[in-house]
């Protein structure tokens, strides 16, 4: 009994040492494919990475083509403001030279055949009423009865009559 033993025990431990083999071996197959999985996915992480980097390069680069794109928009509109300002201020000079006092006259007395009125068209109107601001209270027109009966007025009445007289005579 003892041979059976030994050959029970003999096919026990190569048994066990084959079955050891083969899981050691199984073990380190998957250890294998996780090194191979771990690889591949720090390969594609890694060109993810860089996919991202350039993307977001061209990004930039497109933006700041779109911005000095604008700048030199507005620069030629600031150009533009400018020219149409110019000519602006030649058009006003241009109304106003013809609109000139002179201009005007000339253009009356040549053109439209006006002349300047004869001593004896012109007709002068004298008025008794004199009429004078009230400065004083809410700068009301006062005439001659106003200026009479407010005693502040008088006052002023020299004044303010010498001023009108002036400007009416």
């Amino acid at each position: 009994m003892s041979t059976i033993n030994n050959y029970a025990t003999y096919n026990y431990d190569e048994m066990m040492h084959k079955d050891i083999v083969y899981k050691s071996k199984k073990i380190n197959d998957k250890n294998e494919i996780k090194k191979i999985k771990a690889s591949i996915i720090n390969r594609l992480f890694a060109a993810l990475m860089i996919i991202m980097v350039f993307g977001s390069m061209a990004y930039l680069l497109i933006r700041y083509a779109e911005i000095n794109e604008i700048k030199y928009k507005n620069f030629e509109l600031k150009q533009e403001i400018e020219s149409i300002s110019i000519q602006v201020e030649e058009l006003k000079y241009r109304i106003d030279s013809t609109m000139s006092l002179n201009n005007i006259e000339n253009y009356a007395v040549n053109k439209l055949g006006m002349q300047y009125p004869q001593d004896y068209q012109i007709v002068y109107i004298e008025t008794q009423t004199k009429y004078a601001l009230n400065i004083e209270k809410s700068g009301e027109v006062l005439d001659n009865d106003s200026i009479a009966i407010n005693g502040s007025a008088t006052e002023e009445k020299s004044f303010v009559a010498s001023i009108i007289d002036w400007f009416w005579n």
